[in-house]
């Protein structure tokens, strides 16, 4: 982080690329927040919002939500409407007699029509009402399923789609288009929940979510410490964005994998800045997605924040949408030091210590601190605290945190046993957990 900030602060390209990204972004972009009401409590409610022109309407996104439970959709300027019903025997397609609705001029909280200050409040956007009767009739055929889902394209690139280590989306191009340009990444590339091999709904699996400034590739050196019996799926997301979306965008993703595929068993590997979104993912969860979770292995993540995006805050003429919830002591921060990890999840926490590997404890890795990454919160919440004696991407691919990788996935109730690693075992209860 102090590097990105310094580097934002000294070049101008950055500074223009990113002033003309989020220029375009509050030109462009805005927000569509709906509830549906008036149908059977116990079915989920499919709401699709659709573009709509002269030529009719296109799938631009989907939702799977619970009656009563507020969602958004972040979309581009265009015209659209809603087309939704109630999934009354949970095939995610619409038969005439269930609860529909459809909007042709749903409300849509226009960024430019907004009066942000620095920041967008989500609990402040105007919802639209979604009212389902029994008595529409949706005259368009509405398949949902998986198979029909994914034949859109938008949707088919980035969800469950098979890709390697090498894909291009991983890029070192297109991480620096997630750090500098977000709206230009979303275009470009997109939010992706993505696998190694064909999805198995079957199968336990392992979450991974990079940091900032990166992209799945920083775990490319885990997979030999990953047991065989695991499926891998690959988060990958603009760094630039807002914590509480790129968050909120991955608990939707994992619903709609529940609810679709009734995945048996989660757990979360998370790297740096992951750490943030995962437990804000977590904060926000269904309670189905919540049961599936069993571990929350965080390695190197700054849960006190960073001094570099207070700096950022305060000095760059443009700012990252990011640095408000990397900030210390920030809004964000403070809702996910609550989040409850002392049952399913539960954390295990990698810390980093060292400016090289097996170097001296140095008060921090080269980027986060240990005092951020070993706050109260986060120590009380730990079913078991690791210090690794390497930088902060050193340690992803550090031996004795692929040791403990698989130790820890082996049982994950008790804090696992590590040789001749060095101060790697680490009682979260002491106060004193960074002295070796």
């Amino acid at each position: 982080m102090t590097l990105i900030v310094s580097a934002l602060l000294m070049s101008s390209c950055a500074i223009k690329d990113l002033h003309h990204d989020l220029g375009k972004i509050e030109q462009d972009y805005g927000y569509f927040k709906g509830q549906a009401s008036g149908a059977d409590g116990g079915s989920s409610v499919i709401v699709g919002l659709f573009k709509s022109d002269e030529e009719g309407i296109t799938l631009a996104d989907v939702r799977a939500v619970n009656l009563g439970e507020p969602f958004y959709i972040l979309v581009q300027d265009a015209d659209y409407a809603v087309l939704a019903f109630s999934d009354s025997n949970g095939d995610f397609a619409y038969q005439p007699g269930e609860p529909a609705a459809r909007l042709d001029e749903p409300a849509i909280n226009w960024l430019r029509d907004m009066e942000l200050e620095d920041r967008i409040d989500y609990d402040a956007l105007q919802i639209q009402q979604i009212d389902l009767s029994s008595n529409t009739k949706l005259e368009q055929e509405l398949d949902f399923s998986l198979g029909a889902w994914r034949k859109v394209e938008k949707i088919s690139k980035n969800f469950l789609k098979t890709v390697t280590w090498d894909d291009e989306r991983f890029s070192a191009e297109n991480v620096k288009l997630g750090m500098w340009e977000p709206g230009s990444f979303l275009e470009e590339v997109g939010n992706g929940l993505y696998v190694l091999k064909d999805f198995d709904p079957t199968q336990n699996s392992i979450l991974l979510v990079h940091g900032i400034n990166d992209s799945p590739r920083v775990f490319k050196s885990l997979v030999n410490a990953i047991p065989a019996d695991y499926q891998l799926l690959l988060f990958h997301y603009p760094s630039a964005a807002s914590l509480e979306y790129t968050s909120y965008i991955l608990s939707e993703a994992l619903d709609e994998l529940v609810r679709r595929d009734q995945l048996p068993q989660l757990d979360i590997i998370a790297h740096s800045m992951g750490g943030l979104v995962s437990k804000g993912m977590i904060y926000q969860a269904d309670e189905a997605v919540r049961q599936r979770m069993r571990l929350f292995i965080s390695i190197a993540s700054p849960f006190g924040g960073h001094a570099g995006a207070a700096s950022g805050l305060k000095w760059s003429p443009v700012i990252a949408p990011v640095w408000w919830a990397m900030a210390p002591d920030s809004s964000y921060l403070q809702l996910i030091a609550g989040v409850d990890l002392s049952k399913e999840p539960r954390h295990h926490l990698i810390f980093t210590l060292s400016h090289e590997r097996g170097g001296k404890s140095e008060g921090d890795d080269g980027v986060v601190t240990v005092k951020s990454q070993l706050t109260e919160s986060a120590q009380r919440n730990a079913t078991a605290i690791y210090g690794i004696a390497d930088n902060h991407v050193g340690a992803v691919s550090n031996p004795c945190t692929l040791t403990l990788l698989t130790a820890i996935l082996e049982d994950g109730t008790t804090r696992a046993s590590v040789w001749d690693c060095g101060g790697a075992d680490v009682s979260p209860a002491s106060p004193n957990a960074t002295s070796y």
